[in-house]
């Protein structure tokens, strides 16, 4: 049984290795640009044990948004059933923000960022359902808790909302200026609470990152 659960954590740590490998060519290169040669190198692996856990590129392109996936699951998870933060509308700004640290820390996310963004097979409505069903959780909640106005509809300012995400994470990439996302982030929801909030709670908001 030992033997078992050392051969298990092997494999744990091996597909862990070629994914982030994955996620630091892809980053760097884009999907298109990303080369399995280039993959094993980063990952310092050889061919057969890269096809012992994973089919090809995309199998890996696969497990890079499941690792996104997983980080919005536990969002709306909490929305659904865990304990409701003193102000939605917050607790969606700093998720925003603990994602954007996330980016720029871990490039699996980075690199499921540039997946969903770029032209290519990952550029599907599949990319977003995770984030965007994420975010409209917690907008319902926020609109059960009386925080948004009259005219929100959760489900179509999720849609704007991750676009406008999207978007800033787009130009971030085209300007090389990552290290300034927070400050960008702050600055999208600077400009688009005030169309979400009532004024009572607006008035309440952090736009920045949670202070530590």
């Amino acid at each position: 049984m030992q033997e078992q659960g050392e051969s298990g954590d092997r494999r744990e740590q091996m597909v862990r290795r070629l994914v982030e490998a994955a996620g630091v060519v892809i980053d760097r290169a884009g999907y298109a640009g990303a080369s399995t040669p280039e993959i094993l190198r980063q990952a310092g692996v050889s061919r057969g044990a890269l096809y012992h856990h994973f089919e090809g590129k995309e199998q890996l392109g696969d497990a890079i948004l499941d690792r996104q996936h997983q980080f919005f699951q536990q969002i709306s998870e909490q929305a659904a059933s865990g304990p409701a933060p003193k102000i939605w509308l917050q607790a969606l700004i700093d998720v925003s923000h603990l994602y954007t640290a996330g980016i720029l820390e871990d490039p699996v996310l980075r690199a499921a960022v540039r997946l969903s963004i770029e032209p290519g097979p990952y550029l599907t409505a599949e990319s977003y359902a995770s984030p965007l069903g994420a975010v409209t959780d917690v907008l319902e909640s926020a609109r059960a808790a009386d925080e948004l106005q009259d005219h929100v509809t959760p489900e179509e300012a999720s849609r704007t909302l991750v676009g406008c995400y999207s978007g800033v994470q787009l130009l971030a990439l085209a300007l090389d200026e990552r290290d300034a996302l927070h400050q960008q982030v702050s600055a999208m929801w600077a400009l688009t609470m005030p169309g979400l909030a009532r004024g009572h709670v607006l008035i309440r908001l952090r736009l920045g990152p949670p202070l530590s």
